[in-house]
Order: C-alpha cells, then structure tokens, then sequence
C-alpha cells in the first residue's frame, strides 16, 4: 500500500491532531499515522487539567504565561471539552504563607488573574477542604477530557481533508538525498507493510519521538519523567485544589466528569513501554492529597494509570522537576543537515494547539505556503454545537419523563449515563469502529464498574449498527475489557475487588471468554 499526502504526520495525540487540524485549515492535505489509538500516549495519561499555569507560575514563568493563553482560547474553541471549575492553591500549616507571597506576585507578573481568599472563603468554595488551611488563592483552572480534546481535534482534520489511521506504527523514516521523503510502516492489528510519501514530516510522536528519528541515525535529548494518577468512583471537589508550595508529589485533584483525579508522581524513567503504577506511589498520593482534602482517604479508587512526560532535556539541569514544561521545535536541517523533517517535543496539553501553530508555521515556511493559522479563532466541530454537558444535564436528559425514545435512549452505561443513542451516534457519526473508540468518545466503560455491564452492550449495538469493521467481536471485547483490568489491578481492593470478581464471572463464568494473563481473582 502506498499513500501520500502534503505532510505525513506521526502520532495521534493532542498536538499530531491538532497539527493535522491546523494543516487542513491552511489548504494542506495532511496523513496522520498513529501506532495505537488515538490519545493513546501522554494525552490520554494527563490528569485533565486546563492549566491556568499557576503551578509553575514560580519555577517557569514563560511556560506558565503561554499555558494562561492557550487557557483562555480552549475555553473559546473547545468549549464542550471544557469544565468550567475554577482552581484553588491551599496553604496548610507546614507550609506556611511565604511561598504564597511570591505565587501572587508571579502569577501578577505574567498577568495571569488570582485572588486571595481567606480560609472561611475558601471552604465556602470548595467544602471538601480541610480545615486545617491557612490561606488560598482562586485560579483560572478548568478541567479539560482529553480524549474528546484528541477526537474533536481528528475530526476537524477529516473534515478538511485530513486522513488519520490508527495501529499504523511508523518503523523508519525514507530519506534520499539528504530529504526526508516519507515514511515505512506497518499495520499493527494486520501485519501489512505500507510505505507514505510526502513533502514534509512532523514528528509529533511524544516521549517516542527519539525512536522515530534513530532510524536516520538521529537523536534527541529527551527526559522520561513518569507521573501517576488515581481515579476515585465520584468527584472529591468541585474545583481543581492545588497545593501552594514548590511542585511537588501529590499536590492536586482534578475533578473530572464522574470522577476525581488525584496526583501525581515525577520518577525518571528508561523504559516507555513498561509503565506501572506502583504501591509507594498509591499511598504517597493517598496521604499528601488527604492532608488537603480529607475525604480522600475514605474514595474508593477504580484505576490508576501512569502517563511519560517527554521533556527537553536543557544543559544544566539536573533533576526532572526542574526542567521546563516548554515545547521546543526542532529543525533538522538547521540541527543535523536533514531535510523535510522536523519534531516537536516538550509541551503541556493545554498548550497543543500553539505547539501545533508553531510547528506547522515551521513546515509552511520550509514548504513556501503562506497561508495564517486559524486553529485560534475556528470551534472545533462539536464545539459549534454545545458547550461543556454537565452530569446534571446528562442525568436529566436520561430522566424517563425526557426520553423521547424508549429504545434509543436506553441507559447502556449506568455509571457514566451513556444511553444507546449516544454510542450509535459515535459509530455511525463518528467513526468508532472499537469498544475503545466508544470509551474514548462517550465515557462507557470508565465509571466504577469499569465496563462490566456495559461492555457487551455496547458491543451489541456497535455490531447492530455496522461498526466492527473485520474485528473479531469476543477479540475487542477481551482486548477492551484486559485494558480496563491493567488499570484496576493495581489500586483493586474492597469495593472494587468485589466489582471485579462480578465482571470474571459475567465473561468468564456466562460468556465464557478466556482470560489472558494471570489466575483468575477468586484464586487470590
């Protein structure tokens, strides 16, 4: 198979979308190759916090200012990836009211709003908080799904033009002349070898970046810095509650539909392929959250997950706190004398689309198009036609006194109120062709019962209405319900020990699928 396009780019997470969407608004046809699924690397491991770059306001000024002003755009174009939950720094008594002093005088600096609140204000914010706290301060944070960040992003590229494959993994780089050509491949699920030509090559493969440019004998200093997350069954907070002192583990929880996130962790690693969420880790993120928000040591935790922050590694820096959340671009023809090929590293979600317009300002210039970004001022397509749709209006549009239609309306995933309607719109509107598709593009499957009853229905109506492609369902099904389980195993106990010994013996014991892995959890 061979494919073409203006610029190929590789990796399909927030900035290789949002390069693809920005691409097509210019005029430029645009392949975007994903090894996985879409938001399958760093985006979809972030804790969905739109940064109102508060909390590295002190340490990296410059990436704080940006991270402010992307705020302020995804909150115009991204509007229904968007929660509008404002943010709270909290001081407690060890850390004392100094660093304070210097995070509003930062955050005034750089222009980004902030207001101080006494501890009685705070707590009639936010309830949940402890009374221990000495002091707050009120940000502009949000509260961002990645995932639909991700697939909106995909969309506006296909509509202008744009071609997106997933599980197709970029193996080397083509390269004649001392030009980058295109690219080889293959397709992960089929095994199929593909080559693509184009004028120009974006690497925007994240914390794989280095591995996509090794194949030309090429290099990037890049730092792998792990950071892990907790999922609780409901939200703790109705904000977003930082800890005001130095970056460091366990000093936020993001609400998050349903769900509150609590982390996270910074460990250096090598292997990006073998990520685990550790036991430390749970009880360091248990213990320092709880000190703000007490309620966290009763939360029943339904999945932990960790995410590779790909950092530009500057001369001089020694651990990885301290190297900037910045993106940089990288050019090498101008680095190492290759052509037609650049990549972008570094970089925060919330700053993927000015890390896409940079990019692609780059690759225009190299192409000779002349053609502005527009990524700022066009809505993503979803966003044209709502805002953010809270859970509350989620739970009255499931009311039985609004259905409009018994059968379409039919509640599929009670956890996360996704009703029958909803997910053939996501396989016929909007192409999901898998379980994980779905999960990606309505929530189903990501509540406390983790896919456990709504799996196989959402299976059904994806099969009913054409969807599954060649797959073989009782594949997806155990390859959907396997990445749920990798998620839980590591925080399963109590509560969600007895969920999951529900869901063995629904697949297991009624389906009779067979499991991969190890023993069976009633054997523990």
């Amino acid at each position: 198979m061979v494919l073409e396009a203006d610029v190929i780019v590789i990796g399909g997470g927030s900035t290789g979308t949002g390069i693809a969407r920005d691409l097509g608004l210019r005029g430029l046809s645009c392949l975007v190759l994903e090894k996985s699924d879409l938001a399958s690397g760093a985006t979809g491991a972030c804790q969905g916090l739109l940064h109102s770059g508060c909390r590295y306001v002190v340490s990296d000024p410059p990436s704080a200012k940006e991270c402010y002003q992307e705020n302020r755009i995804l909150r115009e174009i991204a509007a229904s990836c968007v929660e509008e939950t404002e943010g709270l720094f909290v001081s407690l008594p060890e850390d004392g009211l100094e660093y304070q002093e210097r995070f509003i005088s930062a955050c005034g600096a750089v222009g980004i709003p902030v207001e101080r609140l006494s501890p009685e204000e705070a707590l009639a914010l936010e309830p949940s908080l402890s009374g221990e706290l000495i002091g707050a301060v009120r940000v502009p944070d949000g509260s961002i799904n990645p995932f639909t960040l991700a697939a909106e992003n995909a969309r506006a590229a296909q509509i202008h033009g744009g071609t997106i494959i997933t599980h197709a993994r970029v193996d080397s780089l083509l390269a004649e002349g001392g030009r980058v050509r295109g690219v080889r491949g293959t397709h992960v699920r089929t095994g199929e070898v593909f080559e693509a030509f184009s004028g120009f090559v974006i690497n925007a493969a994240g914390a794989w970046a280095g591995q996509v440019v090794r194949s030309l004998g090429l290099s990037i200093p890049l730092v792998y810095s792990k950071g892990s997350i907790l999922v609780t069954s409901r939200r703790l907070t109705e904000t977003v509650v930082n800890r005001c002192r130095p970056p460091s583990d366990g000093d936020i929880i993001v609400p998050n539909e349903t769900t509150g996130l609590i982390g996270t962790t910074s460990i250096q690693v090598e292997d990006l392929d073998r990520l685990t969420v550790e036991p430390d880790e749970v009880r360091l993120l248990l213990e320092e959250t709880a000190r703000m928000i007490p309620s966290v040591g009763l939360a029943r935790l339904i999945r932990a997950y960790a995410g590779v922050r790909p950092l530009f590694m500057q001369a001089g820096v020694k651990n990885d706190r301290q190297v900037s959340r910045g993106f940089v671009v990288i050019d090498h023809e101008e680095e190492q004398g290759v052509r037609g090929l650049l990549s972008i590293v570094g970089g925060k979600m919330a700053t993927y689309r000015l890390m896409a317009e940079k990019a692609v300002d780059a690759a225009c210039e190299k192409l000779g198009v002349t053609a502005s970004c527009a990524t700022h001022l066009e809505p993503l397509p979803g966003s044209r036609k709502h805002g953010f749709v809270s859970l509350a209006e989620r739970l009255r549009k499931t009311s039985p006194e609004e259905r409009k239609d018994p059968g379409k309306d039919l509640i599929l995933c009670e956890c996360e109120l996704v009703t029958r309607r909803e997910i053939e719109k996501a396989v016929i509107e909007d192409g999901a062709s898998d379980l994980n598709d779905i999960r990606m593009l309505t929530r189903m499957g990501t509540g406390p019962c983790q896919g456990a009853f709504c799996a196989y229905r959402s299976l059904g109506t994806l099969l009913e209405a054409g969807g599954a492609g060649e797959g073989f369902p009782d594949e997806m099904l155990k390859d959907f319900l396997e990445r749920r389980w990798k998620g839980v195993r590591p925080v399963v106990e109590g509560d969600q020990l007895r969920e999951e010994q529900v869901a063995e013996e629904i697949y297991i014991g009624i389906f009779g699928l067979e499991k991969k892995g190890p023993a069976r959890l009633s054997g523990r």
